[in-house]
């Protein structure tokens, strides 16, 4: 029966399934292996390709044998986080229903992202709608790089027509661009000496919000580690700089950091001054962190400082790279485009490190960035290391967004045309097949990546249904479905 009851309980019936294998990145075999029994069983003929990832082509349903064969991509594992207890290799998810969503016991996170769409996907299938000749990617360790989907074969889309990604966090969104993204971290041995200087004390910023370097690059909030290094360079009096610790990593965006310095003890009343006022103008800078603070507080002496030289051209190259949005999507312009985050700056006698994230909307952009960051931390002396990913541009019209569209109309939706400014599969499948049309859609996911990961459960019939309906009409005129 093709109700909106059998539909519900069909597809969260499938991501239940999912649920009951552990499978964050790295350990998707299992996953895989249900899949493939799955489909094996329906008659179809699964295969693994080397870096694990599943492809399996689908014929048409009956009168739907000769259409253009659609490509539906979905990728296999998740974020894997929770409590102290909870063992991502081990643990099964446990679901239940609050408040209208589809929520974990709060030991773990969901998984919804993006197993919700797989799922989806699979309850179609199994339910035997009316489809034209499909082609299924499901990818691994899509969470850590995309590192899955790059390692597709150049042919996995030969023969396909139009590709459908059911990663999707917003129902009702068609995206239609995604950014690239370039990873890099320059890392270089400093020199050190004993301090010269008597007086050690700890610059501290806390209290940031944070966040993804892609969803929330936009949104006002600041960055702790580039609040230090404003904070070191407006220190007119002599200091040494011993270490800096501020962010985790590329992709988001430092909440909290400290930097130990050695001062002289006669100069502590005008840098504590500079300190509380630097906080000051930093709270209005950034009302988006109500609770930005910024400390000054005793500290050990260290056993080596930084040369003024290495501190200085630690600064510099910090310096260089921007934080936050440059520029906004030329097709969507409410939408960022261009932007960059300062994730990490270390310090300490043994290394220096600094990591930067270019997000970019189009490709010769990221590189034209990326490249000059290189080219500086090298003069400083630093080793570059970068990984990078394509943009996916998009564009503004093609058969395949415009069927969903109308499929939407025709089921009483309103679908807008997106971007997001963060990096999806797409962008390697576009790599592979750029004139192929694309579209990534999905479900309301809220709080991906963390124990209070939910679907809306009232998306998950109105998905199923435009979904059913488009892979129905790929490549046809007929009537809408009833």
């Amino acid at each position: 029966m093709w109700t909106d009851d059998a539909i519900l309980a069909g597809v969260l019936e499938e991501f239940e399934e999912l649920c009951r294998i552990s499978h964050p990145s790295g350990h998707e075999a299992q996953v895989a292996a249900m899949l493939s029994d799955q489909l094996a069983a329906l008659g179809y003929h699964p295969a693994l390709d080397a870096a694990g990832n599943l492809l399996c082509d689908i014929p048409g349903t009956e009168g739907l044998g000769t259409m253009p064969q659609l490509a539906l991509q979905a990728h296999m594992d998740m974020v894997c986080v929770g409590a102290s207890d909870y063992t991502p290799e081990r643990d099964p998810i446990h679901t239940c229903r609050k408040d209208g969503f589809l929520c974990t016991d709060g030991r773990s996170s969901l998984g919804a992202d993006c197993g919700i769409g797989l799922s989806a996907a699979m309850y179609l299938l199994k339910a035997n709608r009316p489809h034209v000749p499909l082609r299924l990617i499901f990818t691994v360790d899509e969470e850590r790089g995309l590192s899955g989907a790059k390692q597709l074969s150049t042919d996995c889309l030969s023969g396909c027509s139009a590709l459908i990604n059911l990663d999707g966090f917003h129902f009702g969104e068609l995206m239609i661009s995604s950014a690239g993204g370039r990873r890099q971290t320059f890392r270089r041995t400093p020199d050190c000496f004993f301090p010269m200087l008597d007086h050690p004390v700890t610059l501290t910023v806390s209290g940031l919000l944070g966040g993804h370097s892609g969803d929330d690059i936009g949104s006002g909030r600041a960055n702790a580690a580039q609040l230090l290094l404003w904070l070191l360079q407006s220190i007119e009096t002599p200091y040494e700089l011993a270490g800096i610790d501020a962010g985790t990593q590329h992709n988001a965006i430092p909440r909290c950091g400290s930097a130990h310095i050695v001062m002289d003890a006669r100069d502590l009343d005008a840098v504590t001054a500079l300190v509380a006022q630097f906080q000051r103008d930093a709270q209005a800078m950034y009302p988006a962190d109500p609770d930005l603070t910024i400390a000054l507080t005793p500290a050990e002496m260290p056993a080596a400082v930084l040369t003024v030289d290495e501190r200085d051209d630690l600064l510099a190259l910090g310096g260089l790279i921007p934080y936050g949005v440059s520029e906004m999507h030329p097709l969507l312009p409410e939408i960022p485009g261009v932007s960059c985050n300062l994730g990490r700056i270390y310090a300490d006698p043994q290394q220096l490190e600094v990591q930067s994230f270019i997000r970019a909307c189009q490709n010769d952009t990221m590189e034209v960035q990326g490249d000059f960051l290189s080219a500086a931390a090298e003069g400083f002396g630093y080793s570059a290391w970068s990984d990078t990913y394509p943009a996916w541009f998009g564009v503004a019209q093609d058969p395949l967004t415009d069927l969903f569209l109308a499929e939407g109309k025709a089921l009483g939706l309103t679908l807008e045309k997106n971007a997001v400014h963060v990096g999806l599969e797409t962008s390697i499948l576009h790599h592979l097949a750029p004139d192929l049309p694309m579209v990534s859609t999905g479900m309301d996911v809220l709080s991906p990546h963390s124990p209070s990961e939910r679907v809306r459960l009232s998306t998950i019939v109105p998905f199923a249904r435009l979904l059913s309906a488009v892979l129905c009409h790929w490549g046809q005129n007929c009537t809408h479905m009833a």
